[in-house]
């Protein structure tokens, strides 16, 4: 026994002998001979305390070592094991039973030659775990019982196994957890432009009938609920509720997407926002940020967010134009305010720079040079799918400032702007370290919300019906207090990005966009320049075709691969992606492509099915008709698989 053990199991003996020596040494000082004879007393009451603390650890030890050794006794001698009070299991490292006591007999009810069989082919999550050097308890399931499972290694070749029966206590937690709050905010998308395609009297008609439809299904899930606006309810309800939304897959969205009012469709959405916490303040809080995302992802859905994840239902159709532009009235003011504040203006897009990116971002520095300030656009141009259009810039101009990821993080300060266009993703801006620069953000961008959007941010223009990041600079452009004039060359630039993403105006064009279109010409745009910047080479044009030939078609999308080691640009990927839509039943169209390190996959849809949603499941993102991924590796044949599966799941799902 150490010193530590002494001190712990008996103190109050320690703290005797310890006064008995002070007592000594206080009448050392009064008589040595009486200070000698306590001293001889104390020592012998040491010696008999330390003999008799000896003999109660010795007789704990035995005990324990008794008690060991009873429990893994066997046969006529196993009478402690046999009456053991768990269910007590003995196995080999194969998992073969080797022996289990008359309280493990119930468990087995039904198997025959128990010591024959293996303990896989009833309890499989624990036959897994037999190869483990450490063990760590494991809950199963066994004839309505609930069990956590203690295992440790008795030998060489064996393994104890102690299933304890805590079924209340886990029915306890299930029921804890099935009670818990979730709390729901319900927006009804669009009203103002149902109100002002409607009559007064129908308006409200139609207000009533999705009231009802909302009231109805939140009354069948065991909601409370309260509304606080035209089409905008709070509700409150138990988890064990909300696993029935979830399972259902929030049908009320079909229901308010279908609705008609005399025999017309009405074009009417809902935004869900729910929120799972531990209280209802939290709660809240959730609810709040996730009716934001679903919201910011072009609503017609449901987000629900639990803890820090977010797990989405819906985003079937497209969002509609809204026609009013005061906000972009209001963004361009602030944007000139945040731009005269700043000592130097950095403009950057995402990583892969495409037209896109590039013209929003000279349009940007159009505005910030419209105020004198020195403005930077910041590109990796090794990297870039824009270069024909960087070029042709850099051609005409030479005082735009095309630099480095590495040069802006030297030279940004804390006093400068950094505007992000065309990607709201923290991990997909051309250099994240100027996010974290203490320079101040401004956002633009029209993809739909991800769940690692840049959330510090001083100001963000987020418009997810919008065509194009290049159609929502040019309304900044228009209405900014600065009256900047465009050279052709920034209006070709904006309008290449347009022309991009539109698929030369097929796919997501709105009024606003032929507006921002007709603008940019008025800015002596010339429509033959940008359709140049757009030509493919002779090779390019051969490994389109090639990838087009190579496609698998299944019904309404189809997949193209690359062939293993065939190093195809991404710019490739995105024409064959685009080209692959023009066959005739097609809907949504996928190319797959690699080099030594990761997989490309490139994502094209005519609007039926949402290849967001699709892209999200392998961490991509981007907008319904266009999207794409990137996913650590090479293995296509894997990607190919995978991407297949995702889709029939999907086409599944929304059929």
């Amino acid at each position: 026994m150490n010193f530590k053990d002494m001190l712990r199991n008996n103190p109050f003996t320690v703290a005797m002998i310890i006064f008995a020596t002070l007592v000594s040494g206080i009448t050392f000082v009064y008589s040595k001979a009486l200070a000698i004879i306590e001293l001889i007393i104390v020592i012998g009451i040491v010696i008999g305390a330390l003999k008799w603390m000896s003999a109660a650890a010795a007789r704990k030890k035995d005990l324990i070592r008794s008690v060991e050794e009873s429990i893994m006794q066997s046969g006529e001698q196993g009478k402690y094991t046999s009456s053991f009070p768990f269910p007590l299991l003995l196995v080999d490292l194969k998992g073969n039973i080797e022996w289990f006591n008359s309280e493990f007999e119930p468990l087995l009810d039904g198997f025959k030659d128990l010591y024959s069989d293996n303990i896989a082919s009833f309890l499989p999550e624990i036959s897994d775990r037999l190869c483990d050097d450490k063990f760590s308890p494991i809950e199963v399931s066994c004839n309505d019982k609930k069990y956590t499972v203690h295992l440790s290694h008795t030998g060489d070749s064996c393994i104890a196994m102690y299933f304890v029966d805590d079924t209340l206590l886990k029915d306890i937690r299930t029921q804890f957890t099935l009670t818990r709050p979730a709390v729901l905010l319900i927006n009804i998308d669009s009203l103002e432009n149902t109100e002002d395609t409607l009559s007064h009297a129908d308006y409200y008609s139609v207000v009533s009938d999705i009231e009802k439809i909302i009231t109805k299904w939140l009354v069948e899930n065991k909601c409370v609920f309260r509304k606080f606006a035209d089409g905008k309810f709070m509700a409150l309800t138990e988890s064990a509720n909300l696993d029935v939304m979830i399972k259902r897959k929030f049908q009320i969205l079909d229901k308010i997407r279908t609705y008609t009012f005399d025999d017309k469709e009405m074009d009417i959405t809902l935004s869900v926002g729910i929120g799972r916490d531990d209280n209802f303040c939290d709660c809240e809080v959730n609810a709040r940020q996730a009716l934001d995302m679903a919201r910011g992802r072009g609503g017609d859905q449901v987000a629900v967010k639990i803890d820090e994840n977010y797990e989405f239902f819906g985003g079937l159709t497209s969002r509609k134009e809204k026609r009013g532009k005061i906000k972009s009235r209001v963004i361009s003011a602030a944007l000139s305010e945040y731009i005269e504040k700043s000592n130097a203006v950095y403009v950057m897009g995402h990583k892969y720079s495409d037209f896109d990116a590039i013209g929003a971002c000279v349009g940007i520095a159009a505005v910030a040079r419209a105020q004198s300030k020195p403005v930077y656009i910041v590109v990796n141009e090794s990297l870039s799918l824009a270069i024909p259009l960087i070029n042709y810039l850099k051609g005409v101009d030479s005082k735009l400032n095309f630099i480095s990821p590495e040069s802006a993080v030297s030279l940004v300060t804390h006093e400068s702007l950094v505007v992000v266009a065309d990607t709201m993703r923290s991990q997909l801006v051309e250099e994240p370290r100027l996010l974290t620069s203490g320079a101040n953000i401004i956002l633009v961008d029209h993809h739909r919300k991800t769940v690692d959007y840049i959330d510090d941010v001083k100001l963000a223009f987020h418009e997810p019906y919008a065509s194009s990041a290049c159609e929502m600079v040019t309304e900044l452009i228009q209405y900014s207090p600065s009256a900047v004039k465009l050279q052709n060359y920034e209006a070709e630039a904006l309008l290449s990005g347009i022309l991009l993403d539109t698929k030369n105006y097929t796919l997501r064009v709105g009024v606003r966009t032929f507006e921002a279109a007709a603008f940019l010409k008025d800015q002596k745009a010339d429509t033959v320049t940008v359709k140049k910047l757009f030509a493919a080479t002779v090779d390019e044009n051969i490994s389109v075709n090639k990838l087009i030939a190579s496609a698998s078609f299944f019904s309404g999308y189809a997949i193209a691969v690359a062939d293993d080691g065939e190093n195809v640009s991404r710019l490739v990927s995105s024409k064959t992606a685009d080209e692959l839509l023009a066959i005739r039943d097609v809907d949504a169209s996928f190319v797959i492509s690699t080099n030594s390190e990761t997989v490309f996959i490139s994502a094209r849809s005519l609007g039926k099915i949402n290849v967001q949603l699709i892209m999200e499941k392998f961490g991509g993102g981007g907008h319904q008709s266009m999207a794409a991924c990137q996913i650590p590796g090479n293995d296509i044949k894997e990607a190919f698989d995978k991407l297949k599966a995702v889709v029939d799941f999907y086409l599944s799902e929304n059929s």
